[in-house]
């Protein structure tokens, strides 16, 4: 089941600009290009955060024939 969440996580790495950018341009009552960046940074912050969870996930047991011990 972890396995599964790590599998999301990492595509959320690659998915979250296509859905925060529409969020904040949606909600965001300030200019269009403050918008988009305001959608491109939370983009990058729930990129970042995505992805090292998902590589916690991931790496959990380590790697190599000597994690399995």
């Amino acid at each position: 089941m972890l396995d599964w969440i790590g599998a999301i996580l990492w595509i959320t790495v690659f998915a979250s600009p296509l859905i925060t950018v529409p969020l904040a341009w949606k909600f965001c009552p300030a200019k269009k290009i403050v918008r988009v960046i305001m959608g491109l940074v939370l983009a990058a912050v729930v990129s970042f955060f995505s992805y090292h969870i998902s590589l916690e996930i991931i790496f959990r047991h380590g790697m190599g024939p000597d994690s399995v011990y």
